[in-house]
């Protein structure tokens, strides 16, 4: 086994209840506490976890590698041509050439790795050490602590899918009884074995129900508006049970559930957990997409009414300025370099809602004649609009949309009239207010139509890569003015271990 799985950072003991509404969110890795005082307290714990939240949002994670950055290389997402060295985009380059032993991106994927598996060694810890403590040492007693052992097995099993998504062929790809990562569970871990598949996913979906079965009682009574999962101030103690879409609620969840059902090709349950939320769209209102794109203006560039579960990091529109806007010059827009699509990429994604699609309207800001269309999603907002700070401090990790994607596709071959309904539902929340489904014909023209609209939605968010991967699709894109196809088979799709790692 390797140190990896060991690896373990102890968070500092710092404040909860500083002025700010967001300054829980704020909790850095730090070497100054040891373990046995951080678990002494009911703060420690939160502390704990806090730590873990804002480790999963920096740049070797999904600050960048894992949402905006290197995984969105690999999914052909831009066209690289544009895009400068500095700023992580080097290594999505050699990401989307399929470079992967290049000196130029190992050190990058690497860092990833070794940041992943410091994740889940940290949520076996504190799953461990939280499951029977006395609850008389939490403010909210009982269902504080059960609130954290939940959030603590669901990020591990989040964590665990992504790797195995990365570093495993999907099932279309038949991984059959070859073994490629482990499923660590415990701290600490001195056998890991590379696991199947199928034991991963399995293991993945057993805490996933697990987690979900605990934060219904959790997340019973709490609103899941956008205003109180995102914006409201909350007080004192109570501050760190507010705030839930930054965290690994009940909702959040349940979608991922059905996103790694569907991975699994299990459609039938993926649609069943997909279906959980859409009656709570249809019956709260909660996760549904604005109808109007005023919102724009006030500074929600992530249109984050339907995101259900959002990292938070301070350090993105710095990140942003660095690799989307340092070589800005007016003058000579042709010699400036930033990560956009090409104008094939949205003529052929966008068709014929080009006219009326918000994301492109608003989202992508056309350079250079139109010939390439920069991404807008992560650049800071005007500061004093009204969602300008929530949204610059957003990461997207899972979203209503996805979740409509899921049912739709998962219900088609026995209720496409539903199907459409669903897809439609993400249509008209993004300015498409008549959407034609007159030329699919099949279940394959159908899903298409689904990759298309994803392609639109999933910039900047991690998720198109994995998509083509499921569905094993070739990937499209541009490189410069030439449009790109590469073939949808292990050698492109599957990320090599760590050399470190081999002897695992």
């Amino acid at each position: 086994m390797k140190r990896i799985y060991n690896t373990l950072f102890i968070v500092g003991f710092i404040s909860l209840f500083m002025s700010s509404c967001n300054d829980w969110l704020d909790v850095r890795p730090s070497d100054e506490i040891k373990e046995e005082y951080l678990f002494e307290t009911g703060n420690g714990y939160r502390t704990a976890l806090n730590g873990i939240y804002r480790k999963l949002a920096t740049f070797d994670l999904y600050g960048s590698n894992l949402s905006w950055g290197l995984i969105d290389g690999w999914g052909l997402v831009y066209n690289l041509a544009k895009a400068p060295d500095d700023g992580g985009g080097r290594a999505m380059k050699k990401m989307a050439t399929f470079s992967f032993k290049h000196s130029e991106l190992t050190p990058t994927t690497d860092a990833m790795w070794d940041a992943a598996w410091n994740i889940i060694a940290n949520c076996n810890n504190l799953a461990q050490q939280v499951e029977n403590e006395d609850t008389l040492l939490f403010y909210d007693r009982t269902h504080e602590r059960d609130m954290i052992f939940a959030e603590a097995i669901a990020l591990r099993a989040y964590m665990h899918f992504d790797l195995l998504r990365i570093y495993a062929p999907s099932m279309l790809m038949n991984p059959g009884e070859r073994t490629f990562i482990p499923y660590v569970d415990k701290y600490p871990s001195y056998l890991s074995d590379r696991q199947t598949v199928s034991y991963c996913l399995q293991h993945v979906i057993d805490d996933l129900k697990k987690a979900q079965s605990i934060l219904l009682s959790v997340d019973k009574s709490a609103s899941f508006s956008m205003e109180s999962r995102f914006i409201q101030n909350y007080n004192g103690e109570s501050r760190f049970l507010g705030y839930r879409g930054y965290r690994m609620n009940y909702y959040a969840v349940t979608a991922e559930l059905a996103r790694v059902y569907l991975y699994a090709q299990k459609a039938d349950e993926a649609y069943v957990e997909a279906k959980k939320i859409i009656d709570v769209v249809e019956s709260k209102k909660w996760f549904a997409s604005s109808t109007s794109s005023s919102g724009f203006n006030k500074g929600n560039m992530k249109m984050m009414e339907d995101i259900i579960f959002s990292l938070y990091s301070t350090d993105l529109t710095d990140w942003d300025q660095k690799i989307n806007h340092l070589s800005d010059n007016p003058a000579d827009e042709y010699n400036e370099h930033y990560l956009c699509l090409g104008d094939e990429m949205v003529n052929e994604f966008f068709g014929s809602e080009k006219s009326s699609d918000w994301r492109l309207i608003y989202q992508l800001e056309g350079k250079y004649y139109d010939t390439y269309y920069r991404t807008l999603k992560y650049n800071k907002q005007k500061e004093g609009t009204t969602y300008s700070k929530v949204n610059d401090e957003m990461i997207p990790m899972i979203r209503m949309s996805e979740v409509y994607y899921i049912a739709a596709e998962a219900i088609y071959k026995t209720n496409s009239d539903l199907a459409q309904k669903y897809l439609s539902s993400v249509k008209k929340g993004r300015g498409i207010k008549n959407v034609d489904y007159s030329q699919v014909t099949s279940e394959e023209e159908f899903i298409n139509m689904i990759v298309s609209d994803a392609r639109r939605e999933f910039v900047g968010e991690g998720q198109t890569f994995f998509m083509y991967k499921r569905l094993k699709k070739n990937l499209q894109g541009m490189d410069g003015y030439n449009w790109k196809e590469a073939e949808a088979k292990e050698e492109n799709m599957v990320l090599p271990l760590p050399d470190s790692e081999s002897n695992i």
